[in-house]
């Protein structure tokens, strides 16, 4: 089942306040996008603790800088998706995420 809500305004907090299981047994998806700052520190959050082990540490900012920019990048070209031809590609932080996760598999 998916229910879609809008974050703001006061009757979401009403609805998560009467209905408390909205936050507990469920899995929020928030499709927002992530501004650049937030991508480099999780960015390098993720990849800190393995920097050693992968042999990146001195390069960790600017391999960091380029996910960074391709994520913000595949949001730009979905937006122009959108606009051009009516068809959706959401990329979320997720995806951010998950591209950070294979980098590691593929190092390791």
């Amino acid at each position: 089942m998916v229910i879609a809500m809008s974050p703001l305004g006061s009757s979401f907090v009403d609805r998560m306040r009467k209905f408390p299981s909205f936050i507990n047994c469920t899995t929020i998806d928030w499709f927002s996008a992530w501004p650049e700052e937030a991508l480099f520190g999780v960015g390098k959050g993720q990849l800190l603790d393995y920097a050693a082990d992968l042999k990146i540490e001195n390069n960790l900012d600017d391999i960091v800088r380029i996910f960074q920019i391709q994520h913000k990048s595949v949001e730009k070209y979905s937006d122009d998706f959108l606009k051009q031809l009516n068809k959706h590609n959401y990329v979320t932080p997720t995806s951010f995420l998950e591209l950070l996760n294979i980098y590691k598999i593929i190092l390791g």
